[in-house]
């Protein structure tokens, strides 16, 4: 019997190491949209990562733009995602950049990290568009707002971050997408297939947790959007990113929503959350262009 055992236990590494390639090196998903199909004005673009990987993206110019932002799409996607999000920004006067990940898209990489290597994508998006001198969001979409939170604990450019379906810790959240996947018992069958897939991108899962970087982003403000049925990243996370995160803070829970779906499903409340945040950041950020420089005695008394 004992080459029953041995022959089980090789079939179920294989498909560990089939999982661990799909995981970090999925199908890359087709543009599918573009701004001209909505009318928006755009420049196709590209610039590097931080760490020197090409990223392929588009640039939306506002005429008279009152901030920029930078949208991050999620995981097994591309910045077609994010693009009715970017023509709700652009009609709130935002200049916006949108861009695949590594691994995504146009973009260039041979593996995804799903959230890790991300970040110096993400810093890259930030370079390009810290050129402009404007007020610069972060929207990040599940694993684009992992990114966006850990972007912005890194980069104090980036003055307010908005997520939808974020995960606060990659580990939990890599374990919930097997058992959503497969069900409970198959899901924690494949709890090692996520070592696996960072031993092939040389990455440590302790590098993507948003949650522990959060606090780091205050007094710059966040707001977070999460559906109460999200059975990919569940909700808890939602609320353990707002528990960690430093005011101001504002958390929306979208009921009776999905992973990244309140948006579809709500999209007046939706939005609404959104520009209500923005107005009071922009708010804000005027009043900080107003206001003149402390004098020398002013800040030594």
């Amino acid at each position: 019997m004992w080459w029953v055992v041995i022959g089980a236990a090789a079939l179920l590494g294989f498909w560990w190491f089939l999982l661990a390639v799909a995981a970090v090196r999925p199908p890359r998903a087709p543009l599918f949209l573009t701004p001209f199909d909505l009318q928006v004005p755009f420049d196709p673009v590209s610039f590097a990562s931080r760490d020197g990987t090409p990223l392929a993206g588009w640039w939306l110019p506002h005429p008279r733009a009152r901030a920029v932002a930078v949208l991050c799409h999620g995981y097994v996607a591309n910045r077609c995602e994010v693009l009715g999000v970017a023509l709700e920004l652009y009609r709130m006067g935002f200049s916006c950049l949108l861009f695949d990940f590594r691994a995504h898209g146009e973009s260039g990489g041979r593996y995804t990290t799903i959230g890790i290597r991300e970040v110096q994508d993400a810093l890259g998006a930030v370079d390009f568009v810290a050129r402009f001198g404007l007020p610069i969001l972060l929207f990040g979409s599940s694993m684009g707002g992992a990114v966006a939170i850990m972007t912005a604990a890194r980069d104090e450019r980036v003055g307010a971050v908005v997520t939808d379906s974020a995960y606060a810790r990659l580990t939990e959240a890599a374990n919930s997408w097997w058992e959503a996947g497969f069900g409970p018992l198959l899901g924690k069958l494949c709890r090692p297939v996520k070592y696996l897939a960072m031993l092939l991108t040389r990455s440590s899962l302790s590098d993507a947790e948003p949650v522990r970087d959060i606090a780091q982003i205050a007094p710059r403000p966040v707001l977070l959007i999460h559906g109460d049925r999200d059975h990919l990243v569940p909700v808890e996370h939602a609320h353990a990113l707002y528990r960690a995160a430093g005011e101001p803070r504002a958390l929306w829970i979208a009921n009776g929503s999905g992973h990244v779906q309140a948006r579809v499903d709500q999209p007046e409340q939706y939005y609404a959350q959104i520009a209500h945040f923005l107005s009071i950041w922009l708010q804000k950020e005027s009043v900080k262009e107003v206001l003149p420089p402390p004098s020398d005695a002013a800040a030594s008394s």
